[in-house]
């Protein structure tokens, strides 16, 4: 007689409420914050966020995460702007992922003032680094070099 085990693999679900909870408490107490951009395995936007006393976790964000996250660096308002953590959604399988680019992007467009590059002579990646520093914190890019975005950033004056 042959036995046959079936594998089952546990799936636990990301509990965004209490990495949300978590941010407000970073928040209240005015902490400044490192944000990093990202899109998980799973598709889903979003945000790796840490301070000096709390150390790094990932947030899935919507839109009015985005704009509660980007409310806060900017001006330290603690106003949640009614997101919802548990009301996310991944990226379409024909949507544009990369949504660190998709971040930078729209900060080179209208807040460029604040972005700073490593300079490229110092660079022997295949990355360009840089950061845009915000009231209470920074959001730090590590984006594919490519040519289109090496020509972009040189048009702009952004970089050397």
């Amino acid at each position: 007689m042959k036995l046959i085990f079936e594998v089952k693999k546990a799936v636990a679900q990301y509990d965004n409420e209490s990495a949300m909870n978590a941010l407000k408490v970073m928040m209240r107490r005015g902490e400044q914050l490192t944000v990093k951009f990202y899109t998980n395995k799973d598709n889903f936007p979003c945000a790796w966020i840490e301070s000096k006393r709390i150390s790094g976790f990932q947030l899935i964000l919507n839109q009015e995460g985005l704009n509660w996250l980007r409310t806060y660096l900017q001006t330290g308002e603690t106003e949640d702007f009614g997101f919802n953590p548990c009301n996310v959604t991944a990226f379409e399988e024909d949507e544009d992922k990369d949504f660190q680019l998709a971040i930078f992007r729209q900060l080179a467009a209208y807040d460029e003032k604040r972005l700073q590059f490593v300079p490229l002579f110092r660079e022997r990646s295949e990355y360009i680094k840089g950061y845009a520093s915000y009231l209470k914190g920074k959001i730090f890019f590590r984006l594919a070099r490519t040519t289109e975005l090496l020509d972009y950033l040189i048009e702009r004056d952004l970089i050397a």
